[in-house]
């Protein structure tokens, strides 16, 4: 059985401002350091084997904070990185919507029929990003797993794992900054044991 915890980046300067990040990066607000340090506090317990980490450095921060002082190896992986949204890329969501209200309408309501402007579809999202965590789930067969990705990225996982359609992202969980997910691989079937859980937020401000 392979047991993967995958987790979203803590907040950052532009998800404050509502700026379409996609794989350009910004870095993490305070809060979002403190989120990180948090999620590393919740797992400081559990025998961790390795962490892979989107190579978006907002992910690859979080991954660090969260591996805290553990000599733990982080590998970066393109494909965990955060949908690519093309020209929509840094600019606010008010910029987006007004540049073609259309697709900003499908992105957020109907991903099935979203039709990026020089990016990727969700479909394109879930093809790399659920390749990438059955590779991890054939190297690591007996291990524990830290995945560090984005908002996005869980979400076309979510549905990848439950067997749903693209059009049911809009029905899964909200991801939250620094939430922890917690899927485990056993017979070939994926089962989702815990999700968007943020209880280590009560962490923030501790020593």
């Amino acid at each position: 059985m392979t047991k993967i915890y995958l987790c979203r980046h803590g907040e950052t300067e532009w998800n404050v401002v509502k700026r379409m990040q996609g794989q350009n990066n910004s870095n993490l607000t305070e809060l979002g350091v403190s989120q990180a340090k948090a999620l590393g506090k919740r797992l400081e317990n559990i025998d961790i084997d390795i962490i892979y980490s989107s190579s978006c450095q907002r992910a690859l921060d979080t991954a660090c904070h969260a591996r805290g002082n553990r000599d733990l190896q982080i590998i970066a992986e393109d494909d965990l990185r955060e949908i690519n949204l093309g020209n929509w890329e840094g600019l606010l969501f008010s910029e987006a919507e007004e540049r073609n209200p259309v697709q900003f309408d499908n992105f957020w309501h109907h991903p099935e029929l979203y039709v990026p402007d020089g990016g990727e579809t969700f479909q394109e999202l879930q093809k790399r990003a659920s390749a990438i965590f059955e590779d991890i789930a054939k190297k690591h067969p007996n291990g524990t797993v830290l995945v560090v990705a984005h908002g996005i990225v869980i979400k076309t996982l979510y549905v990848y794992f439950r067997n749903q359609p693209i059009s049911e992202i809009v029905n899964s969980p909200y991801t939250r900054s620094a939430c922890l997910c917690e899927v485990v691989k056993e017979n070939g079937v994926w089962n989702v044991m815990n999700w968007n859980d943020t209880e280590h937020y009560s962490f923030i401000g501790q020593k």
